[in-house]
C-alpha cells in the first residue's frame, strides 16, 4: 500500500543534528508531536533538557507553526525566532513538518506566495535539501477563517509550483489542506480541493479532536465513544478522494487530541489520570486506521493552557506518560542510541529560557489559523452519532525472530535437552510447555523434518515481542498428526505461526485455529484437511477450515499461506471452507487459495471491518470469496486487487447482512466464475455500492493449473499488472518484493518483476 510504504519512508529518515552528525528517527511516525510555539520562551526551542527528553523518547515529527506573529497585535516573529524553532527540531533528531502561510485575513495569493517564498530560503538553510514536510495554511475551514474551498485551491495552485521550482532538489513533500474536521459535509471541502489542485498533494492533512468537554455532563463517554469516528471519518475521506480524481492520496492527522479547548475539564488536574487512559485508547484505535495515516501529531508537545506532554519546568505529565508508554510499547520504534545532550537551539535575542510555566500570551487568546499564528480549533460539537466500530487492518508490522530462542529438531531429546541449538528438544509442545516469554518476546526455531504430532499453545507474546513458532527453512518444517482434530491450535494473543507445511490428512478439522487477538499466520502450506468428510455427510457436519479463528477472537492476518485440497473436494460443503475468518478486523492478504468443498475465503459470525486484498482464490466448490454477517451486521469490509476464477458459483458473493454500506470492493479481477462475477444471497447477480476498478479477463499467469500446483506468478501481457489499487494492498507480495514494482500495485499475490 502506497500510505504504508510512506509510513515506512517517514519513519526511517535521516536528519542531521545540531551537531553534525545524523540520527535515524525510526520511531512509529503515530507518536508525532506538535511545537506550542505560541510566545518566545517556548519550552521546546529554549530548554536543551526537554529537547533531549524528546530525543531520547525517538519523537519522529514535530509540527511546527512558522507564526507570524505571537499575539494578534503583537510584534511579527523575526526570522531569527523561526530559526530557533526549526533548529530545535533538527535538534531532537525529528523530521520536520512546518506549517506555511496560507489564504486568510485578507491576503491575496501572490502575498502568500511572497512570504512562503522567504520562509522557504529559511526552511532550506536549516534543513538543505533534506525531508521536510510543508503544510500550506492551518484550518482554512475553520468558521471564523472560512476560507471557501475554491480559494484556497487558487492560493495552492499559485504558490506550490513556485515553492517546488525555488529548490527542485529538495525532498520537500507538500501537505494540505490542513481542514479542521472532516465530518459531515467537511469531508466536501477536501473533495473540491483535490479536485481542482494542481499540483496534487504529496498528502491530505487534518485534524481529529472527538469531544467538546465544556458544559457537557456526559463529556467521559463522548470523548471514548467518538473514537469510533475516526476510521469512518478516514473512509469518508478515502471514498471522497476517489471518486473525485480515481485514486486515494497518503495522509497525515497533524492535530489530535480529546477536546480541542485548552480550558476542557479533561484537561485539569482531577482528570489526569482519565486523560491517559483515553490518550492510551485513542493511540490504540490510530493503529487499527486502515488505510494507515503516514504519521499523526498529538497537540501539543509542550504546554499551553491545559496541553501538553511536558511541562515548561520539564515535568512529563500524566498524558505525556501515557504517551511515552505507548511508544514503548510499539514493535515499530526503535530508540536512538544514547549521546550526550545537544547543545541548545540557537536562543532566540531578547528573551530568557523559562522557568516554570512557558511564557508567551495568553494561550487562550484567539488568533487568525491561515496567518501562521493559530489557536486551537474550536470544538466539534457534541452528541454526534458514532458509527460501528471499524478497526480494519492492514499489513501488521511484525517483529522479526526476537527474545528467548529455542529449538527443535527431529533428533532432539525432550528428556535430556535444554532447547538450545546445541541441545534441542524433539517436540513443538514441549517448546511450547516450556518456554518463556520476555520482554521482547520468544522464538521456537523448528528445523527440517516431520513432526507426528499436534501443537496447542495458551500462551501469549505482547505487542513489544511475538511468541513465534518458526520453520528454519519454509516449507521444510511438516506438522502431520497422525491423529488430531487440530494439527496447531493457539489460545494466546500476539502469536506468530510461520513457514510450516501442516497436513490434517489425521482427521483434522481445522488446520490452525486461533482463538486470540493479534496474531499471524504467515507463508504456511496448510492442505487435505477434512478430506476424510464423507460426501453424503457435507450437509450436516459442523463445518471446519484449513485456517480460522474463532467468533470472539479479533485483529488477526492471515497472511502468504498456501491452502489447497479442504474437504471432500469436488463435492460442495456449505460449511467447509479454506480460509475461514470470524473474528472482527482481521487481514486476508497474499493468499493462494484453491480446491475447497466451499469458499476459498469466508468471513462469518463476527466478521466485520476486515481487509481481504491481494489473494489468489481459485477452483472452489462455490465461491471464491464470501462474505456473511452471521451473529453481526458485517461492515467496513475492504476487498481489494483479487483474482478470483473458475469457482463453481460467483466470484465473490455477499449474503444480505453483510452488504454493508462502507464496504470497498475495488480493482477484483474475475473469471469463468460459474455464476458471474459479484453475487447477492447465492441467487442473483448484482453490483455491490463502492465497487470500482472490476476486470473481467484471463489473468494471464504463468502456468495456471486447477489442483494447486501451478506457476501463479503474472506474464508480462496480464492485465493485472500495475492495475491494482493501493488501498488495502500489503506493502510486499508473496515473494517478498516491495509493492509496486511498475507503475502501481499489481493485482494479485504476486507483482510482475521485469
Amino acid at each position: 500500500m502506497l500510505a504504508l510504504a510512506l509510513l515506512v519512508a517517514v519513519a526511517s529518515t535521516v536528519v542531521p543534528t545540531a551537531r553534525g552528525t545524523t540520527t535515524p528517527t525510526t520511531a512509529d511516525p503515530l507518536f508525532g508531536v506538535n511545537m506550542s510555539f505560541f510566545g518566545p520562551g517556548d519550552a521546546m526551542v529554549t530548554r536543551p533538557a526537554t529537547r533531549e527528553l524528546f530525543r531520547s523518547w525517538g519523537v519522529p515529527i514535530v509540527r511546527v507553526p512558522l507564526r507570524d506573529r505571537f499575539s494578534k497585535n503583537g510584534a511579527p516573529v523575526g526570522d531569527d525566532q523561526l530559526l530557533s524553532a526549526m533548529r530545535a527540531v533538527r535538534d531532537i533528531g525529528a523530521t520536520p513538518m512546518l506549517i506555511l502561510r496560507g489564504p486568510g485575513s485578507g491576503r491575496t495569493a501572490d502575498d502568500v506566495k511572497k512570504t512562503d517564498l522567504h520562509l522557504l530560503d529559511l526552511i532550506h538553510q536549516v534543513f538543505g535539501d533534506g525531508t521536510a514536510h510543508l503544510e500550506f495554511g492551518n484550518e482554512p475551514d475553520l468558521p471564523g477563517t472560512d476560507v471557501p474551498a475554491a480559494d484556497y485551491t487558487v492560493a495552492w495552485n499559485t504558490v506550490v509550483p513556485a515553492l517546488k521550482s525555488r529548490y527542485p532538489k529538495a525532498a520537500y513533500r507538500y501537505v494540505g489542506p490542513a481542514s479542521w474536521r472532516v465530518d459531515h459535509d467537511y469531508v466536501k471541502y477536501i473533495g473540491a480541493f483535490v479536485a481542482g489542485a494542481m499540483p496534487e498533494p504529496d498528502f491530505l492533512s487534518w485534524h481529529e479532536y472527538v469531544c467538546g468537554t465544556a458544559g457537557d455532563s456526559g463529556w467521559k463517554q463522548t470523548c471514548e465513544g467518538h473514537l469510533a469516528n475516526w476510521q469512518t471519518h478516514v473512509t469518508d475521506v478515502e471514498m471522497t478522494v476517489q471518486g473525485k480524481i480515481g485514486k486515494q492520496l497518503p495522509y497525515f492527522i497533524t492535530e489530535w487530541n480529546a477536546d480541542s479547548s485548552a480550558a476542557g475539564p479533561v484537561y485539569t488536574a482531577g482528570n489526569a489520570d482519565y486523560l491517559a487512559s483515553w490518550t492510551t485508547k485513542a493511540i490504540d484505535r490510530m493503529r487499527g486506521l486502515r488505510p494507515a495515516p503516514a504519521g499523526a501529531m498529538i497537540y501539543t508537545a509542550t504546554d499551553h493552557g491545559g496541553f501538553g506532554l511536558v511541562t515548561g519546568a520539564g515535568q512529563v505529565t500524566a498524558q505525556g506518560r501515557a504517551f511515552h508508554q505507548a511508544m514503548t510499547n510499539s514493535s515499530t520504534v526503535t530508540r536512538p542510541k544514547a549521546e550526550p545532550p545537544s547543545q541548545p537551539a540557537s536562543p532566540i535575542p531578547g528573551t530568557e529560557p523559562p522557568s516554570g510555566t512557558q511564557s508567551g500570551t495568553d494561550p487562550s487568546s484567539g488568533q487568525d489559523s491561515s496567518s501562521g499564528t493559530d489557536s486551537p480549533p474550536a470544538s466539534p460539537p457534541a452528541g454526534t452519532p458514532s458509527p460501528a466500530e471499524n478497526s480494519s487492518a492492514a499489513t501488521p508490522d511484525v517483529p522479526k525472530a526476537t527474545g528467548n530462542q529455542y529449538y527443535v529438531a527431529p533428533d532432539g531429546d525432550d528428556a535430556k535437552g535444554d532447547g538450545t541449538r546445541a541441545h534441542p528438544w524433539a517436540t513443538i509442545q514441549h517448546a511450547a510447555d516450556r518456554l518463556t516469554v520476555g520482554g521482547t518476546g520468544a522464538t521456537v526455531h523448528v528445523a527440517d523434518g516431520t513432526y507426528a504430532e499436534s501443537v496447542s499453545t495458551t500462551k501469549s507474546g505482547h505487542a513489544g515481542g511475538y511468541l513465534t513458532f518458526e520453520a528454519e527453512h519454509p516449507g521444510k518444517a511438516v506438522i502431520a498428526p497422525k491423529t488430531s482434530a487440530f494439527p496447531f491450535e493457539s489460545r494466546g494473543d500476539y502469536v506468530r505461526v510461520t513457514g510450516f507445511d501442516i497436513s490434517g490428512a489425521g482427521g483434522a478439522w481445522s488446520g490452525v485455529l486461533i482463538w486470540g487477538r493479534h496474531n499471524v499466520i504467515q507463508r504456511n502450506h496448510v492442505h487435505d484437511v477434512l478430506t476424510h468428510l464423507a460426501s453424503k455427510d457435507c450437509d450436516g457436519s459442523p463445518g471446519g477450515q484449513a485456517i480460522g479463528d474463532d467468533a470472539s477472537a479479533s485483529d488477526n492476518a492471515f497472511l502468504g499461506n498456501r491452502v489447497d485440497h479442504v474437504g471432500p473436494y469436488p463435492t460442495a460443503c456449505e460449511y467447509v471452507h479454506g480460509i475461514y475468518p470470524s473474528g472482527g478486523a482481521d487481514v486476508v492478504q497474499n493468499n493462494i487459495v484453491s480446491q475447497t468443498s466451499g469458499s476459498g475465503i469466508r468471513f462469518n459470525h463476527n466478521a466485520k471491518g476486515a481487509t481481504i486484498a491481494n489473494n489468489l482464490s481459485f477452483a472452489n466448490a462455490n465461491h471464491g470469496i464470501y462474505i456473511t454477517g452471521g451473529d453481526s451486521t458485517a461492515d467496513h469490509f475492504v476487498i481489494t486487487n483479487n483474482i478470483v476464477r473458475d469457482n463453481a458459483m460467483y466470484g465473490i458473493n455477499v449474503r444480505d447482512d453483510a452488504n454493508g454500506p462502507h464496504n470497498q470492493y475495488r480493482n477484483n479481477l474475475f473469471f469463468d466464475n460459474h455464476k458471474g462475477r459479484y453475487g447477492l444471497d447465492n441467487s442473483k447477480e448484482f453490483t455491490p455500492p463502492n465497487t470500482s476498478g472490476t476486470l473481467d479477463a484471463d489473468p494471464r499467469l504463468v502456468r495456471y493449473t486447477a489442483d494447486g500446483t501451478g506457476d501463479y506468478h503474472l506474464t508480462a501481457a496480464s492485465p493485472c499488472v500495475d492495475a491494482g489499487t493501493t488501498t488495502g494492498a500489503p506493502a510486499d507480495d508473496l515473494d517478498g518484493v516491495a509493492r509496486p514494482v511498475g507503475r502501481g500495485v499489481d493485482i494479485g499475490p504476486y507483482e510482475f518483476t521485469r
